[in-house]
């Protein structure tokens, strides 16, 4: 199996996709009177977690193939590379999502729930870009040499 890193405009063209379909949610919802999407602080602590269990899982394979790690199983690499691609690409997209609430929110933070609203998808968006650093990183790291050889570590 041949393995790529995913582009930076991968990430890009989700987050802008996200970002405008979040202002048409959003700008729909409040033309509506409908009640605003949010992001409460445990959506916020769960998008965090399950990025440091990527990480975590990441870091894991990097040891295997730096030779810490002496067994590890082929589909344990292979579904890590799988889930950190998986997260940089879906963070980026909800990012955008949490930015476009933002971007219509924040016109009436005078009204404390929207202010609260504004808040809680600024924190998400925010900790939805920390996932992308870390689906990035963990795709880095899950990243063999090929046919197993060490990685040339530039001597």
């Amino acid at each position: 199996m041949k393995a790529q890193r995913t582009p930076w405009w991968h990430y890009v063209t989700l987050l802008i996709s996200g970002l405008l379909v979040g202002l048409i949610a959003a700008s729909w919802a409040s033309r509506h009177s409908s009640a605003m999407m949010s992001a409460p602080w445990y959506l916020t602590a769960s998008i965090i977690g399950v990025g440091f269990v990527v990480l975590w899982s990441a870091w894991q394979v990097r040891r295997f193939v730096d030779g810490k790690i002496t067994k590890m199983a082929p589909e344990r690499s292979v579904n890590t590379l799988v889930f950190a691609k998986a997260l940089g690409l879906a963070a980026a997209a909800l990012a955008g999502w949490y930015l476009g609430i933002f971007a219509i929110v924040i016109q009436h933070a005078e009204v404390e729930y929207f202010a609260t609203v504004a808040w809680q998808t600024s924190v998400a968006a925010v900790a939805c870009g920390i996932d992308v650093g870390f689906g990035a990183l963990g795709e880095f790291w899950c990243l063999m040499p090929p046919d197993g050889e060490k990685r040339d570590s530039g001597k």
